[in-house]
């Protein structure tokens, strides 16, 4: 079927607000300085998602100015941003900011997430980045510098660990570790929910993750961990490398690739069984994670993903792209929102495959 050339950020009912002229409007928000229908008009260039790494840097540099910590810094930039945009569409939001404009890179480091789009919103869910566990432990009492040390994460999203592991969150799910003792002697981790665990090998530190009574303990392996509330039952499967799963007494069993140790939470009776761990991690699938890798290996995922032929400009193959969509998005939007981010253009020819060009990065 053909379908007619068209070009990234055009919408059919919304002009595309150039950026320079976006720019100008933030800047004069800041001042608060907008007519009532000048701030509607920014307010619904927010909505389009074209400008979410522009807001995020913002941000950012708006907390760095009130002197915290690089690290606070850049997450809360993340996390205000991520409200902002998961906010319904039907509302507008923005939050007070006292930015000094400043020169900075362009980044393509992009991520989203959550109802809509949240640029880096990966890295919590919890503002000031303390968690207090669903069921608190009675014989162990957190002080103010242990809790404030927790760092939690909330919801499907890519989270990337200090130590270079990387953890694909289900929805529904949490993770969180404290940030004084991980990468220490150990690298441990506590899991509510489901998640995909790629571990960056450590001969010497152990990789553990925590649910329940149960624990998971690997070097460096993949894979995934189903401990979800509605579940009587906690399950291990192992996609790459070996497994050790077990708890504080003993060890129920080491599992390799296309293996799996089921645990019932409440009697800890166990079972391993051979299983297909392909299907297990499905839900995967619906995620399309472009995790630092060039414009040529994001558009072979797309392509595959969208059954489309892609042509890329040589300019932009080896241009590099952080980005993670998780809800399904339809090709058009992915297109859309890389093609905007990297300023470059896509459209279709009478065929139906795609064609990307631009000046390159």
């Amino acid at each position: 079927m053909k379908r007619p050339n068209k070009k990234t950020t055009v919408n059919s009912n919304y002009k595309v607000m150039e950026k320079e002229e976006f720019e100008k409007l933030f800047e004069r928000y800041v001042r608060n300085e907008l007519s009532e229908q000048e701030l509607e008009q920014l307010m619904q260039a927010v909505k389009k998602d074209q400008y979410d790494v522009f807001l995020k840097d913002e941000i950012y540099t708006s907390l760095k100015e009130d002197e915290v910590s690089d690290f606070m810094d850049e997450q809360r930039a993340e996390i205000i941003l991520n409200t902002i945009l998961s906010e319904s569409k039907s509302e507008s939001k923005l939050v007070p900011l006292h930015p000094q404009k400043r020169n900075r890179k362009k980044t393509f480091r992009i991520l989203f997430a959550a109802a809509g789009i949240a640029v880096l919103a990966a890295i919590s869910s919890t503002f000031l980045f303390k968690s207090t566990p669903e069921t608190p432990l009675k014989d162990v009492q957190q002080t103010p510098t242990e809790e404030s040390a927790l760092i939690a994460f909330s919801g499907k999203q890519l989270i990337h660990l200090p130590d270079g592991s990387t953890v694909l969150l289900n929805d529904n799910s949490s993770l969180e570790y404290n940030k004084n003792s991980f990468d220490d002697k150990t690298r441990e981790v506590t899991l509510t929910g489901e998640a995909f665990f790629d571990i960056q090998r450590n001969e010497k530190k152990a990789f553990i993750v925590h649910t329940g009574k149960v624990q998971t303990k690997v070097l460096g392996t993949a894979f995934n961990i189903n401990a979800r509330k509605s579940s009587a039952a906690i399950e291990v499967t192992v996609a790459r490398g070996k497994v050790q799963v077990g708890d504080a007494e003993k060890v129920y069993g080491v599992i390799t690739p296309n293996q799996q140790i089921k645990v019932e939470k409440n009697t800890l009776a166990y079972q391993q069984s051979n299983i297909n761990a392909t299907a297990v991690t499905q839900w995967k699938n619906n995620y399309l994670i472009l995790d630092d890798i060039s414009m040529d290996q994001a558009v072979a995922l797309i392509s595959e993903k969208y059954k489309v032929k892609i042509q890329l400009n040589e300019n932009i193959k080896n241009c590099r792209i952080t980005a993670s969509f998780l809800n399904d998005e339809d090709l058009d939007h992915i297109l859309k929102v890389v093609c905007s981010v990297m300023e470059i253009n896509y459209h279709y020819t009478d065929s139906g495959a795609v064609v990307i060009d631009g000046k390159g990065c």
